[in-house]
């Protein structure tokens, strides 16, 4: 999903000692990043393993509502780590086998995986060789169970042999249908029983119809403002990005998780993700500030939730906004680092230039050019003030100009989503402004073509009639 967005390891310096920033700081950096992002709405908890040291809140939710530490969002790939602590607890009682097949648990499966071998370890490292694609996950018309899923769904293109680490919510979704067919129930039965209940955040919610009735509205960047967007939810994607709740609720689990990093999960294997950092219990691991973090942002269309462990001082940080595109994930996503930076020595950083104004600039100066050849064509087609044309040149300017137009539009149409990852209606729910302004972008190319291929049929009849 979306969308995750790993960060580069910033400088080390001399070792750290977080503290906690007081009530007034924790509420001014919040209302202060809200305002740079642009956000209708943010909230933010600094935890330790016995509760809430510092919260903050600003802004409003999708409905209007004051956002409070009540306010549902929508978690994201935060939801990764609470499905990793799902399986290591199955996997403790003697339920998972982390080293088993996953064919061996789900059969259906083997479909997916280009190699049987595929381990459930494997899915909880991204090490499967299946490949983050948008086009099979977030489908928010989708009721049934993963397990139920995974039979239907084809091995995905790009997938590649397993081994090496390869971030992707398919895995996710995998590991959602190995603890539904291992345990016989529900993948929300056993996140209750093995996660929400210890961490005392039961009010997470993991029902479709409760999630479709209390989440509200998220927001995504749209002409330098931001357009409420209804988000939906995969049923199947439970396990990589569909839970929600409010700060509280992700403020408690981490309290719990936190207990169990310090406990000795931390020491679990990790896999290097050649990014800087490591990967394991469904949480990225680096070094920030000579502190250990162990941390996962989340994001789908209008939402963004970030989640972050120092063991060794006994503190976790959670934040959730209401305001997410993918054009702009960089920008939101470096919201989640800065208030990391600021529990662990009291320092920020300024957010990253928007990249969404001058995508736009470029897309909109491009559909100017294009508005300019196509008055000059149609000038010349009422005025009749062009040159005459011969049929040799005049089919050579026709052939060039269907040609290139084509390829234009063609290369356009299929080239961008093969590039991004993501069909034209993905892309409309994570950059709808972008997108829009492609879809312009195509009309003026497909109407200055069809206007240059005009012009040059009926000069060419104008200057025969003469």
């Amino acid at each position: 999903m979306g969308l995750c967005v790993a960060f580069a390891a910033i400088a080390m310096g001399g070792v750290a000692t977080a503290e906690t920033p007081s009530p007034t700081q924790l509420q001014e950096a919040v209302v202060n990043w809200a305002s740079e992002i642009g956000a209708p709405g943010m909230t933010a908890q600094i935890v330790d393993t016995d509760g809430v040291l510092a919260a903050a809140s600003t802004g409003i939710d999708g409905n209007g509502d004051p956002v409070d530490d009540g306010s549902p969002f929508v978690w994201g790939s935060v939801s990764k780590q609470l499905t990793a602590a799902t399986v290591l607890g199955l996997e403790q009682e003697g339920v998972i086998d982390a080293e088993a097949p996953v064919v061996a648990i789900v059969p259906q499966a083997s479909g997916m995986l280009a190699d049987p071998a595929t381990t459930v370890d494997d899915l909880v490292h991204h090490t499967s060789g299946l490949p983050h694609d948008l086009s099979v996950t977030d489908d928010w018309t989708r009721r049934e169970s993963a397990a139920e899923l995974a039979g239907s769904l084809p091995q995905p293109a790009g997938v590649s042999e397993r081994g090496e680490f390869r971030y992707s919510s398919l895995n996710y979704l995998l590991l959602q249908a190995v603890v539904e067919e291992s345990t016989g129930g529900s993948f929300a039965d056993a996140l209750e029983s093995e996660v929400l209940g210890p961490a005392d955040a039961t009010d997470t919610i993991t029902d479709p119809t409760q999630y479709t009735e209390d989440v509200p509205p998220g927001h995504v960047p749209f002409f330098g403002s931001a357009k409420p967007i209804d988000v939906g939810v995969d049923s199947a994607g439970l396990g990589y990005g569909y839970l929600a709740g409010s700060i509280e609720e992700l403020g408690r689990y981490a309290s719990w998780r936190l207990g169990e990093l310090q406990d000795g999960e931390a020491s679990m294997p990790a896999v290097d993700t050649g990014q800087g950092t490591e990967y394991g219990a469904g949480l990225f691991h680096e070094n920030i500030d000579g502190q250990e973090v162990w941390w996962h942002s989340g994001a789908v269309p209008g939402y963004y939730t970030y989640v972050a462990f120092v063991p060794g001082e006994n503190t976790a940080i959670v934040l959730a906004t209401n305001k997410y595109g993918e054009i702009e994930a960089e920008r939101i996503a470096a919201v989640g680092r800065n208030l990391t930076t600021l529990v662990l020595d009291g320092s920020t950083t300024a957010l990253p230039s928007s990249l969404a104004l001058p995508a736009l600039g470029i897309l909109l100066g491009l559909v100017a050019v294009l508005v300019a050849v196509i008055a000059w064509v149609i000038t010349g087609l009422f005025t009749g003030k062009t040159r005459e044309r011969s049929l040799v040149g005049a089919g050579v300017r026709i052939a060039i100009a269907a040609l290139v137009g084509g390829a234009v539009l063609f290369g356009a149409f299929i080239g961008v989503p093969s590039l991004v990852g993501a069909s034209l209606s993905v892309m409309w729910l994570w950059a709808p402004d972008v997108t829009l302004v492609f879809w312009v972008l195509l009309g003026t190319v497909f109407l200055a073509t069809a206007l240059v291929v005009a012009n040059e049929v009926v000069n060419y009849k104008r200057f025969r009639m003469d």
